[in-house]
């Protein structure tokens, strides 16, 4: 009797010593033949921890195998770290897109498994061909770890919020806005979280709303103004300068601008910032020939104030959802005034009606140009075209005559200086008589003044 007794206690034993064994994951013949641990190919379940377990071939990694498998086991544990973006958040109620919130959701999750700490390896197994690792993390743990991260974060970005405040106070409103951006920055990984803060005062409240506001607020009360209207002339070179003014309550230096404007076909797009007095002067120049309107846009450069931000940082993408009130004014190019004149003959003697001055006169009208009848003192910009032309006879024969073409067109100033000068040489028209002949050198110059002359004219127009 004692026997048996004695024989079912061990048997007990056995049977409690088993179950342990399968619980706790340890090793166990597997098929009869190698025994290996249980967690290797059943992932143990367990609410208090996070759990990563990886397994690597030594045939793919020969050298690194068991590095690799802990790196893809604390992968595998972070992704059983979700980050989740509250809807009360500044995230949620930024109005984002998609993309970009699904981005920031992203470059967090990276971050977590970056920053991971506080887990433990648990169990470590290695055969000819394989690598397992089993890393575990206290839930309970790893949030006492965050919190105290979060804590000394907040407080960073609280300083951040401080000093964004006082140079608010000072009128140093570029550098405010960058400060604020600098909080935000620091915290950027919470922005998807409630951030709660107790300040200085005692006082609690939202510390990354406080920050957006501040670069909100800060970049709405710019104004962007202008004292005079933008209008360039033919004896400006069709180029000048716009004086911008940078305000908010007082003028603010060290703005950050970009502004652009059509030349006609390109777009011209700069950079500049504001001096000590709330300035910045914006050169126009490079029209297009012919161009007589355009338009200029000048905005807070928000990409510049943005460049305090860490380098990829998650906020970036939500700064270029920001925009600044922009100054768009009118450029008005005046049309050159033009006073055509001229001596065109044939064989030595003046023409009534003038082939070339009239061509002269249509093609530039065309381009813009505004043609006078007179030059008086009441326009003293304008510029003169003057043209001399006349034909010679080249000779005759089996019916048919030549007649040679030669002109001088020359382009001054209002002062008489000279701009351009084209000299068309030995022109040739052949035809039955003479007349004819001449008629014809008259056409061919005609065409090829029409042509590039006036390209090059209205290209010296506009240098």
């Amino acid at each position: 009797m004692r026997r048996i007794l004695l024989h079912l206690s061990f048997s007990r034993a056995f049977l409690l010593l088993f179950v342990i064994t399968i619980g706790s994951g340890c090793a166990v013949n597997k098929g009869g033949g190698e025994i290996i641990p249980v967690w290797t190919y059943e992932r143990p379940i367990d609410s208090s921890y996070y759990i990563g377990i990886a397994g690597v071939s030594k045939v793919d990694f020969p050298y690194t195998a068991v590095e690799v498998a802990k790196e893809n086991a604390l992968n595998s544990l972070a992704r059983e770290i979700r980050v989740k973006v509250s809807s009360s958040s500044v995230l949620s109620t930024l109005q984002v897109n998609k993309w970009v919130e699904e981005s920031f959701a992203s470059n967090i999750e990276t971050a977590v498994s970056e920053d991971l700490e506080g887990f433990t390896l648990v169990d470590q197994f290695e055969n000819e061909n394989e690598v397992f690792v089993y890393f575990r993390l206290s839930k309970s743990e790893y949030a006492r770890i965050l919190a105290e991260r979060k804590r000394v974060t907040l407080g960073i970005a609280y300083g951040h919020f401080l000093d964004a405040e006082r140079k608010k106070s000072e009128g140093a409103i570029s550098i405010a806005i960058e400060r604020y951006l600098m909080g935000l920055d620091v915290m950027s990984k919470y922005l998807g979280e409630l951030n709660p803060y107790t300040g200085d005062d005692g006082i609690e409240f939202d510390l990354d709303r406080a920050l957006l506001n501040g670069v909100s607020d800060g970049i709405a009360g710019i104004e962007i103004s202008a004292s005079s209207e933008i209008i360039l002339t033919l004896n400006d070179g069709y180029a000048g300068e716009l004086v911008v003014d940078v305000k908010s309550v007082d003028f603010i230096s060290g703005m950050p601008l970009k502004y652009s404007y059509s030349r006609g076909e390109i777009i011209n797009r700069g950079r500049t910032s504001t001096s000590g007095n709330g300035k910045a002067i914006i050169p126009l120049n490079g029209f297009d020939p012919g161009t007589t309107r355009s338009e200029i846009k000048v905005e807070v450069n928000i990409s510049s104030l943005a460049q305090v931000l860490s380098p990829m940082s998650p906020l970036a993408p939500l700064v270029k959802n920001l925009s600044s009130t922009p100054l768009i004014l009118p450029i008005t190019l005046e049309a050159p005034q033009v006073y055509v004149v001229g001596e065109e003959k044939m064989f030595g003697r003046t023409m009534q009606d003038g082939v070339l001055i009239s061509a002269l006169r249509a093609a530039l009208i065309e381009k813009g140009v505004e043609i006078v009848d007179v030059v008086n003192t009441d326009s003293p910009d304008v510029i003169s075209l003057t043209v001399f032309s006349d034909t010679k006879a080249g000779g005759e024969g089996a019916g048919f005559y030549t007649a040679y073409l030669n002109a001088t067109i020359e382009l001054k100033d209002s002062e008489g200086k000279l701009i351009l000068q084209k000299n068309l040489e030995r022109i040739k028209g052949v035809q039955l008589d003479r007349r004819k002949a001449g008629d014809e050198a008259y056409r061919k110059a005609r065409t090829e003044i029409k042509g590039r002359f006036i390209d090059n004219f209205m290209k010296a127009l506009y240098k």
